[in-house]
């Protein structure tokens, strides 16, 4: 049996680990291969009807929020807060013999927050902000073997409330808002658009998706996307991608706007015979540029080189990033600030730069970043990250601002997967002020930062 109580402060989430982990061993210790505790039905060919469940938890401890202005900058104090979300689903897939192979979804989240988030976004609402809304409603078709010539599962449609993701989340990734009067604002569960239209076409290394949905954002923007998003794999080289996007919206400068993105991952030495110091070398980047006619015109770009040493022991790789946001210059004859769209959480540090100034204070427009990683994997279900960002504006005086020099964070989480159904996350950051950000907010102290997170899911 599962008792899952809502949490009162950190007594709470030290209960939920305890009863967590001690159901962990019976709860699951009948299941083995793909069985699932919620399989309501096994059929021919692998078709099922299944129910999920994810319950997931986060505490936040800070001090100097905001720099020591909380107040003037939300309109009340963030010291500490909880939030907590349940999300229950049941989903399916039947096979029709020769014919593919349908499939659906139907979810529904329970996101509660209790007290004031360091985004201010519960401001005005109590210290108890609670929502309950559908999250996933879609159904789908994939080929299967129906065009075995042209390889397994080469179509497949679907549409529906869903979430589209390309890349690593840099443009595309989250079309939902959290917060607010939705609250969960940092665990940001809800991702799913409120209608997307996909079909995926895949062949021996090509992929392609064409695409269109509506944001369920908020405050509603009523944003529609349509587009193409084509990606080419080229064995344990990497691969490339981009696609071309056009936008409406109610926001003016994002109105009638036409996006063009080009990605690549590659491992350029991974095939190579010489050299063999130079195969853990990985370079990542991504260009996106931005047209709206006589409303905007503007680039948002990163690079970033990795090099782990996987025959060391904890398996270091060190990280260096540079991502470049364009912002927009006062009296200029249209807008330069890159319009970031629907980005979201990746891995840590993609693309929220920061557990403090990229989650509550910056967004990926009119910013320029420097970011180094460190990634330690002490045992196999640990893994440990530390990160240094320096945060320049790319534009002070379209911030409002004189300095461009905005303030330096120091990062580290620690991932602890305890099975395939329990895990846990700690993070702990600090923020030093530079000139930009004192004059932004108005405060001169050291900003730090606590989180504990736990996630028990089936």
């Amino acid at each position: 049996m599962i008792y899952l109580t809502k949490p009162t402060r950190l007594n709470g989430l030290v209960s939920f680990v305890l009863v967590a982990s001690s159901i962990t061993g019976e709860a699951f210790a009948a299941d083995s291969g793909d069985a699932h505790p919620l399989r309501f039905y096994t059929g021919p060919n692998n078709s099922y009807l299944q129910g999920t469940l994810k319950a997931e938890f986060a505490y936040f401890d800070q001090s100097s929020s905001w720099f020591g202005k909380d107040v003037e900058n939300l309109g009340a104090r963030s010291n500490d807060w909880w939030e907590s979300v349940i999300h229950t689903g049941v989903e399916g897939s039947y096979f029709i013999q020769n014919r593919g192979e349908m499939y659906g979804r139907l979810s529904v989240i329970n996101a509660h927050t209790d007290d004031i988030d360091a985004a201010g976004s519960t401001v005005g609402r109590g210290n108890d902000t609670s929502d309950t809304r559908v999250e996933d409603a879609y159904i789908g078709w994939r080929s299967g073997d129906l065009f075995n010539a042209l390889g397994k599962d080469f179509l497949d449609i679907s549409f529906g409330r869903q979430r589209y993701a390309a890349g690593t989340g840099f443009l595309l990734y989250n079309q939902s808002g959290n917060g607010g009067n939705r609250g969960a604002f940092w665990i940001a569960e809800r991702h799913a658009a409120r209608y997307a239209g996909i079909i995926r076409l895949k062949h021996d290394q090509w992929k392609s998706d064409l695409l269109y949905f509506e944001a369920d954002d908020n405050p509603d923007s009523d944003t529609k996307v349509g587009g193409i998003t084509v990606d080419y794999t080229v064995g344990k080289i990497g691969g490339v991608g981009g696609g071309v996007y056009h936008v409406d919206s109610n926001i003016d400068t994002r109105d009638g706007m036409n996006v063009f993105d080009i990605r690549f991952m590659l491992n350029p030495f991974q095939s190579f015979k010489g050299l063999p110091a130079l195969k853990p070398l990985e370079l990542e980047g991504e260009y996106v540029y931005e047209d709206n006619d006589d409303q905007l015109k503007a680039a948002g770009w990163y690079l970033s080189a990795g090099y782990q040493l996987d025959k060391v022991t904890w398996k270091p790789e060190l990280t260096y990033r540079y991502a470049s946001f364009e912002g927009d210059k006062p009296g200029s004859e249209k807008s330069e600030d890159f319009d970031p769209l629907f980005y979201g959480f990746y891995d840590w540090g993609y693309w929220f730069q920061g557990e403090i100034l990229g989650e509550y204070v910056l967004s990926n427009s009119n910013l320029n970043s420097h970011m180094v990683r460190l990634t330690l994997t002490p045992a196999d279900s640990i893994t440990v990250h530390l990160f240094y960002y320096n945060f320049h504006l790319d534009n002070a005086e379209g911030f409002g601002v004189q300095s461009d020099e905005f303030a330096n964070e120091w990062d580290l989480t620690v991932d602890w997967t305890v099975n395939n159904h329990l895990s846990f996350s700690l993070v702990g950051a600090y923020a030093d002020p530079s000139s930009g950000a004192r004059e932004f907010t108005g405060g001169d102290d050291d900003w730090s930062y606590g989180m504990l997170y736990a996630n028990f899911s089936f």
